[in-house]
């Protein structure tokens, strides 16, 4: 079927029912209207969903939300005429099978079409998760960590430019050519995201890397000296293990999932960069490995809540449950991989996140259980003590980095 509608239908289904990566089902969509689409929806999911649930007095299975959300979405937001909307849900709900539903679709779609929809007030309890786009327990999360700008960092736009930097089969030259309006950084550059971009990409020239994970591998490349044996040991899909091979570390890149470190193996390929990529489990000890690093870096997997910017997908069917899961697991990866430190040695932890449960605390708890490790300075224009907390602001990520040397 072609319509934009049924294939933002289906994307937003895989992302809401299956947990897909949103990036991963955007690949291959190359119609504006779909990408607005999906994107619109799940940047006002909880405003979308709150109007549904007050218009639709006998409720709307879960399988068929997503097509209301784009409805109500694509009149309040993309101003399309409400008989274009209803075309584009009949048709879909025939394919669905579903066309018994279009009278109780073209009610709803009417009623928001004549602003006869109501929103949560202040006192209401779904206010914050409307306003902020994310379930009440996450807003109470950041008002916990960040009581005074909670409101600054939830309201960060996204930079419509990307970061990049180039690799060493490219040149700054090509770069600027392909956009010569690029806003140099201290690890890369701000840019226009164009065709001429994205094929030198392509071809390795230059990587798309976000600005603090690449300020994090250079406060490695900057600790480290040359040669020094280096373990990332949560690396996939390979952007910083590419960065300090680069630079000239000897890196051994793992991740616990064969067709991951297929993907590190790609990038790697493709940037024209020797490293050892290799299938491991960070919480499971590696006897070879004992002791055996210089640096050993551990970019954990984490709740993302500080690239929410550029991931809409992230908030969605996570529990608190799951991010205290996601702190024991944290701990449990940097307390089996610092094993690997050899004395004297670097251990690095990161997350892309802004809570203290994933960042502070893990690192506070691995302390108090070893102490054999001490936090260092990281060596950036950064103010800290081992520890730094990046915020979004529109260039950069949420993003936690912090730095331990073991005693020799």
């Amino acid at each position: 079927m072609n319509s934009p509608f049924f294939d933002a239908y289906e994307v937003l289904q895989k992302v809401y029912r299956d947990g897909t990566y949103l990036q991963e089902e955007m690949k291959t969509v190359t119609n504006k209207r779909v990408t607005k689409l999906v994107y619109g929806v799940l940047d006002k999911h909880y405003e979308l969903s709150f109007v549904v649930d007050s218009l639709a007095e006998r409720g709307v299975k879960n399988a068929l939300r997503p097509l209301l959300y784009e409805a109500i979405y694509a009149i309040k937001y993309l101003s399309t005429p409400k008989n274009v909307v209803l075309n584009e849900i009949g048709e879909t709900l025939d394919v669905l099978g579903k066309s018994a539903l279009k009278s109780f679709f073209s009610a709803i779609v009417n009623r928001v079409a004549g602003g006869e929809y109501p929103l949560p007030k202040k006192s209401d309890k779904h206010y914050e998760e409307v306003k902020y786009n994310m379930p009440s327990f996450l807003v109470g999360l950041y008002k916990k960590d960040y009581p005074d700008t909670y409101e600054e960092i939830l309201s960060a736009r996204k930079n419509e430019r990307v970061h990049v930097r180039v690799g060493k089969n490219g040149t700054e030259e090509e770069l600027f050519a392909a956009d010569p309006t690029a806003e140099r950084t201290k690890v890369g550059f701000f840019v226009k995201n164009n065709r001429e971009i994205s094929l030198l990409n392509f071809f390795g020239k230059v990587t798309y890397m976000s600005y603090t994970s690449a300020l994090s591998a250079e406060s490695i490349v900057r600790s480290a000296t040359r040669g020094a044996r280096t373990l990332d040991c949560c690396a996939a899909p390979g952007g910083k293990s590419v960065y300090l091979a680069e630079r000239g570390l000897s890196v051994v890149s793992c991740d616990v999932h064969p067709h991951r470190v297929g993907l590190i193996r790609s990038y790697a390929s493709r940037m024209g960069v020797d490293l050892s990529a290799k299938v491991a489990d960070a919480t499971v000890f590696c006897e070879e490995w004992a002791d055996a690093f210089d640096v050993v870096y551990a970019d954990v997997p984490c709740s993302g809540m500080g690239v929410i910017g550029r991931r809409k997908d992230v908030v969605f069917n996570k529990t608190y449950e799951d991010i205290l899961a996601l702190s024991d697991l944290q701990k449990k990866i940097v307390n089996n991989v610092s094993s690997y430190v050899r004395p004297g040695g670097l251990l690095v932890y990161s997350t892309c996140t802004v809570f203290s449960l994933e960042n502070g605390k893990v690192v506070d708890a691995f302390l108090d259980a070893h102490p054999d490790f001490s936090l260092e300075r990281i060596p950036l224009e950064e103010k800290n003590d081992g520890k730094i907390q990046f915020l979004p602001d529109g260039r950069k990520d949420g993003f936690f980095l912090c730095m331990m040397r073991r005693k020799s």
